[in-house]
């Protein structure tokens, strides 16, 4: 389970669920950094990842890391070294 779809991509910002959801949506970095982070998710799915460990460790990082951001700054930085992280997850590199 993601916690309210910012792990994933699927935000309501009709009704976020957060503060760092309400500075996504109000924030165009913060929306793409999301955007890119959740295309990053996805293609390791696709590439083979081990679903279970890519989404205990989403969770992880969103309550370790995201969930302390209370600025636009901190979510795109967070949202960017997180990309970057899954990009390089064990054995998804070579494929």
């Amino acid at each position: 389970m993601f916690f309210g779809g910012v792990a994933h991509g699927a935000i309501n910002c009709s009704n976020p669920s957060s503060g760092v959801e309400r500075l996504i949506c109000t924030s165009s970095r913060a929306s793409v950094a999301q955007s890119d982070m959740a295309l990053s998710y996805n293609l390791a799915m696709r590439r083979g990842a081990d679903i279970d460990v890519l989404q205990k460790s989403q969770t992880d990082w969103y309550n370790n890391v995201l969930s302390e951001c209370n600025n636009v700054d901190c979510i795109v930085d967070a949202m960017t070294e997180r990309s970057a992280e899954i990009e390089n997850m064990d054995g998804l590199r070579d494929r």
